[in-house]
This record gives structure tokens, C-alpha cells and sequence, in this order.
């Protein structure tokens, strides 16, 4: 009782700290090595990046939690400046997990960008029955975000607000090999858009089953042996995209290996390409994080955007907290 009490109290710390403070892309850790955690998923990361993960984390106690928030800081607006209807802008951002047992756990995850994009995603995930490498995850995922468009040839301000089902797969195939499938707004509930500036205007989509869904499939390589502290992982972003080119990212982690604890045993460092196209578009991330003791991890990531076939002058910087409990 007392256990199921101190979980539900962290899971409402979350949304207070969601919509009251700054704590930025779903993760320090998923980030910094690239974006592409999908068939990774061994961390309270997956709560977003692919909740079938939930149910396979074999390293966890039964009834063992996590909680990661991560935040955007120094960015080009102003330290902690967070403007208003700038879309999709994960400024801070919150990934739970709790293991119920072996087979079952469930997840939150949360993003709030300070100038009116919030998303709440509540979910569980679960081992298939005929075969225990693999997993399935499903996520109610609430969406509401402003923005600018131009319905009627003119800009205006936006309000969108989206009910929708994410469904997600998780194959470990040899304990040095996985694959993942994220699926994001694989069902749309329902959803409308709004605009402040048309009184009376509203359109309005629901029931809308695998269109426009974004599907991202992943995989990922942790050796062991002499690699062992090795993650390398490759994915597509949206790849039956009908807007444009696929995005595709890659990515590792290094984790270094002793026989005694130090500061580089504790230190994990990563780096990656993040939704890249060969215009070329995207990002090059770096990472870092240490480990204070055992339920601890304190890191930081890093976008550098590439553009035109050059270095873009603008980047952001992100820091982030992970407690095991």
C-alpha cells in the first residue's frame, strides 16, 4: 500500500512540476546519442520513445521506478525565455516508469514548452504471451498546442488540441541485437483546431485509424565482451512520410568499463546525427552523464543544427536528472 501511495504521489509531483516550473525532447539520454532510443528502450525513456520497453526491463527490481526530467536552458531566446506559439517545442520534459512485474509496467510521459504546447501520455506495455523477447506498448496520448497557420490564406494564431493512440513494439532478438517500432498517432481519437482570431471557426477530425500515423522504426547493437559499454542504434523518423523525405538518425553511447569505480566508470558519453536528410537538414547532438551513486544520473545534451550544407549559427543546450527509486 504504502508503495502504491509513493508512486502515485511522484506521478503528481510530475504534472505539478509539468505545468509550475522549468524543468527537452523527451530525454537527455535518447537525445545525446541521436534521437533514436526506439530499440533501445532500457530506461524510463521509453515512457515516450517506445513503451513496449516497459516490460522488459530486465535489469529492474519488481516494483522498481524512474523518473527523468529534462529541460532546454541558454537557448537563443534568453536563459529559461519561453516564447509563445512556437509548435513543437518540447522545452521540458518528464519520462516515468514503473516495472509491476517480469511481464507488465506501465508509463508517463509529459512535455510543456512555457508557451502553450502540453502533451500527457499515460500508458502501459506488456510481454506477448508465445514469446517473451517480445512486447507490446499502448499509450493514451493528449496533445494540445498553439501555433501559427493560414486557413484562409491569412496567418493566424491556432489552437490545437489532439486525442490520440500510440502503439509500440519491441523485439530483443539476441541479447547483443534489438528492434523497435514506434508508432505515434497510430489512432486518432479525436481533435480539433480553433483560432482566437475567427470567432466561431472550428475544424474538427476524429476516428482517424493509421492515417497519418508516424511510424519510426529503430535498431540497436549493445556488444558485449571487449565492446561491452557500447549502444549503437540507427532509425527513421516517419518513414512512410507523405509530406517529404524520410529523416534518419543514428547514434551511440559509451559507457567505459573497470574493474573499480572512477570518474570514467560513472561517466557515459554520446553522440549522434539527428533527423538528417540529405538536403542537407538536421542535427548533430552531443551528450554526457555521470552517475552519483547508485540511483542517481545527472546529464547534459546538445544540438549543433546542420544547414545548407554548413554549420547553422543557432544550437541549444539541455540538462537533465534521472532518480532511481
Amino acid at each position: 500500500m504504502k508503495k502504491s501511495l509513493s508512486v502515485l504521489s511522484a506521478v503528481f509531483v510530475m504534472t505539478v512540476m509539468l505545468y509550475g516550473a522549468s524543468l527537452a525532447c523527451w530525454g537527455y539520454r535518447p537525445m545525446g546519442m541521436g534521437g533514436t532510443f526506439v530499440a533501445v528502450a532500457d530506461d524510463a525513456n521509453c515512457a515516450y520513445w517506445n513503451r513496449a520497453g516497459v516490460a522488459q526491463l530486465d535489469n529492474w527490481e519488481k516494483g522498481e521506478n524512474q523518473i527523468v526530467l529534462t529541460t532546454r536552458f541558454l537557448d537563443n531566446e534568453g536563459f529559461f525565455k519561453r516564447e509563445p506559439r512556437v509548435g513543437n517545442s518540447y522545452y521540458d520534459t518528464v519520462n516515468f516508469a514503473h516495472k509491476v512485474d517480469d511481464n507488465f509496467g506501465w508509463t508517463f510521459a509529459g512535455e510543456w514548452s512555457g508557451g502553450g504546447a502540453v502533451a500527457l501520455s499515460p500508458s502501459i506495455g506488456f510481454r506477448l504471451p508465445w514469446n517473451d523477447k517480445m512486447s507490446l506498448g499502448i499509450g493514451y496520448f493528449y496533445y494540445k498546442n498553439e501555433d501559427y497557420g493560414t486557413p484562409f490564406g491569412t496567418r493566424v494564431p491556432l489552437d490545437t488540441v489532439q486525442n490520440q493512440v500510440h502503439l509500440d513494439y519491441l523485439w530483443r532478438i539476441r541479447p547483443e541485437w534489438s528492434f523497435g517500432i514506434h508508432c505515434e498517432n497510430f489512432w486518432l481519437l479525436t481533435g480539433n483546431t480553433t483560432s482566437p482570431d475567427i470567432p466561431g471557426w472550428r475544424q474538427d477530425f476524429s476516428n482517424s485509424f493509421g492515417d497519418g500515423v508516424n511510424v519510426r522504426p529503430s535498431i540497436a547493437w549493445m556488444p558485449d565482451g571487449g565492446l561491452k559499454g557500447l549502444v549503437v542504434n540507427a532509425g527513421v523518423y516517419d518513414a512512410f512520410r507523405s509530406y517529404g523525405d524520410p529523416l534518419y538518425s543514428a547514434g551511440f553511447e559509451y559507457t567505459p568499463q573497470g574493474k573499480e569505480e572512477s570518474f570514467w566508470t560513472k561517466s557515459s558519453f554520446r553522440a549522434g546525427v539527428y533527423n538528417y536528410r540529405p538536403n542537407p537538414d538536421g542535427a548533430v547532438t552531443v551528450g554526457y552523464s555521470y552517475k552519483v551513486g547508485e540511483t542517481l544520473d545527472i546529464g547534459y545534451y546538445s544540438f549543433l543544427w546542420l544547414s545548407a550544407d554548413k554549420f547553422a549559427a543557432n544550437s541549444d543546450h539541455n540538462i537533465g536528472v534521472a532518480y532511481k527509486f
